[in-house]
C-alpha cells in the first residue's frame, strides 16, 4: 500500500506559497485573488521590510515591487538570495525600465514583470518559478544524500574496544554482506557506515545517506524509491529516489527502527532481490547497492511486540557490528577532544584550544550518555567562554540530567583527580584564577579565599610566573 500522499485532483498550485509585496493595496489585492483562485495560498507585505519578516522556506515565489518604502525590491531580492536561494523572485515594476530589469536579473530575479500585467502571463511566470524553486530543493536534497556531510569528527581508535571495531570494519568492508550497526545515538555509527563503504569495492560509487526517524511517515516511500510525475499532490515531475540514485554504490538506512510498519514489506522486497517501483509507476527498477543499516533500538524486541517485521531483521541482520558507547572508550577522549578542538579553531579561524590536566581528567570521568555528540558540544562550549588559550575545569559544563547518572556507579569511573599531587592541584587551581581574573593576584585571591600574600608565596613555592 502506498504511503504516498492521496491525489485530490486539485491544482499542485496548492502545494506552492507565494509572497506578494507591493506598497499599493489594489496591486496586492488584485495579485492574491488571482494567485488564490488559481490555487496558490498568498502572503502579503506592504513594504520590503514587512517582506523579509514574512518570508520563510515554505514560500516558493516571492512577487516583489522595485519601488517600495523602508527596503527597496531591489535590496530585498539581494537578502532573499543570501537566505533563502531556492525562492524565485519575480520583480514587479510601474515603469517598464529595461534598466530595471537588468539589474533585476543580475542580482538574481528569476524573471521580471511591468505592470499592467497581463494575469495569463502572470500566472505561466510563478507556474514557471515554483517549478525551478522545487527543483532547485530537489537537487539540494539529492547532493546532500550523495554526498552527505564530512563526518564531524575522524575515527579515534586508542582504546582496546575501538581498535576491535576497526579489525572488524577491515573483515566486512571488502565483502557485500549486509551490515547492522547498533549502538546508542551519537556513538558514531553514520562514520562507521562511511569506513566501511571508503574501504570497500565501491568506494568511488556513491554513498547515500536516508534517516528514516526525520523523514515524515508520508515521505519515507518517495524518499526511498522516487515517484513519477503526477503521482500526488506537488510531485509535478518524475524523480528518482535514493534506492535508484545509490545504484552500484552503498545505501545507508540510519533509524531503521523508525522505518514505517507499511512500508517493511517494500523494503523486505528490496533487500531480496534488488527491485522496486517509483510511485505512481507499475515499471520495475533494479538497484546494484550494498546495504548497511543503523539502530540505537532492540530490533528483536521490537519483533517480538509486532512493531518491526521479523523476517525484515533477519534479513538485515547478516553481519551485526556493534558501535560502543564512548563511557565504554575512556582511553579515546583525549585524542577525541584535541581533533574536535582542532575542528573547531579551523572553523573560526583561530589557533586550537587544549584541555589541561584536570579538565582532561574531567572529561574521562564524565559518563557521556550523549556519547560523541555530548562530547563536541561540551567541548563547542567550553572553547566559547574559555578566555585563555587553555580550556580549565571552570570551563566545562555538563548537561544536569546526565551529569551522574544513577545507572552508572560512581565506583566504576576513574576518580577525576587521581594521580594529581595536591600541589599540582593547588598550581592548577591557582592558575585558571588568575586566567579569569586577567592575571589580578588581588582578585584572584579573593576568589581563592586568602590572602593576597598568600597568593604570592605560594606562585613563588609553585613555580609561577608573575
Amino acid at each position: 500500500m502506498s504511503t504516498a500522499p492521496a491525489r485530490t485532483g486539485r491544482s499542485a498550485a496548492e502545494k506552492h506559497r507565494v509572497l506578494i509585496a507591493d506598497d499599493d493595496p489594489v496591486t496586492r489585492r488584485v495579485l492574491s485573488q488571482y494567485l488564490a483562485e488559481a490555487g496558490y495560498e498568498t502572503v502579503a507585505a506592504e513594504d520590503g521590510r514587512e517582506a523579509l519578516q514574512r518570508m520563510d522556506n515554505e514560500i516558493s515565489v516571492g512577487l516583489l515591487d522595485l519601488e517600495m518604502p523602508h527596503v527597496s525590491g531591489l535590496n530585498c531580492l539581494r537578502q532573499l538570495r543570501k537566505q533563502h536561494p531556492h525562492i524565485s523572485v519575480i520583480m514587479i515594476s510601474g515603469k517598464g525600465s529595461l534598466q530595471d530589469a537588468v539589474a533585476a536579473m543580475k542580482e538574481g530575479a528569476f524573471d521580471y514583470i511591468t505592470k499592467p500585467f497581463d494575469r495569463d502571463e502572470l500566472m505561466a511566470r510563478v507556474h514557471q518559478g515554483c517549478r525551478a524553486s522545487q527543483l532547485g530543493r530537489d537537487n539540494e536534497a539529492l547532493r546532500e544524500a550523495v554526498t552527505p556531510a564530512a563526518p564531524s569528527f575522524e575515527f579515534v581508535a586508542c582504546s582496546a574496544i575501538a581498535q576491535q571495531l576497526v579489525r572488524h570494519i577491515a573483515k566486512v568492508a571488502p565483502l557485500d554482506s549486509t551490515v547492522m550497526l547498533t549502538g546508542e545515538s551519537g556513538t558514531g555509527k553514520t562514520t562507521v557506515a562511511r569506513m566501511i563503504h571508503q574501504s570497500g569495492p565501491r568506494a568511488d560509487k556513491p554513498f547515500v545517506a536516508v534517516n528514516c526517524a526525520s523523514l515524515p511517515r508520508d515521505l519515507v516511500e518517495a524518499e526511498l524509491f522516487g515517484h513519477t510525475k503526477g503521482a500526488f499532490t506537488g510531485a509535478v515531475h518524475d524523480r528518482p529516489g535514493r534506492a535508484e540514485i545509490a545504484d552500484g554504490g552503498t545505501l545507508f538506512l540510519d533509524e531503521i527502527g523508525d522505518l514505517p510498519l507499511e512500508l517493511q514489506p517494500k523494503l523486505l522486497t528490496f533487500l531480496q532481490d534488488r527491485t522496486f517501483q517509483r510511485i505512481g509507476s507499475n515499471k520495475i527498477y533494479t538497484a546494484d547497492v550494498r546495504m548497511i543499516a543503523a539502530t540505537h533500538q532492540d530490533l528483536a524486541g521490537m519483533c517480538r511486540e509486532k512493531r518491526f517485521r521479523e523476517d525484515l531483521y533477519f534479513r538485515l541482520n547478516v553481519i551485526t557490528i556493534h558501535v560502543p558507547a564512548l563511557r565504554d572508550r575512556l582511553d579515546d577522549i583525549p585524542e577525541l577532544a584535541r581533533q574536535i578542538l582542532q575542528r573547531i579553531g579551523r572553523r573560526r579561524g583561530q589557533p586550537a584550544l587544549a584541555c589541561d590536566a584536570i579538565a582532561a581528567a574531567m572529561l574521562q570521568r564524565h559518563a557521556w550518555h550523549g556519547n560523541v555528540r555530548e562530547l563536541e558540544n561540551v567541548l563547542e562550549r567550553a572553547s566559547a567562554f574559555c578566555e585563555g588559550p587553555t580550556i580549565g575545569a571552570g570551563d566545562l559544563a555538563f548537561p544536569a540530567a546526565t551529569a551522574d547518572p544513577a545507572d552508572r556507579p560512581l565506583a566504576s569511573r576513574p576518580p577525576a583527580l587521581a594521580g594529581f599531587t595536591l600541589d599540582e592541584l593547588e598550581k592548577q587551581a591557582i592558575r585558571d584564577t588568575l586566567q579569569a581574573t586577567s592575571g589580578n593576584k588581588a582578585a584572584a585571591a579573593r576568589e581563592l579565599g586568602i590572602s593576597e600574600k598568600s597568593i604570592y608565596n605560594k606562585m613563588k613555592r609553585l613555580g609561577l610566573s608573575e
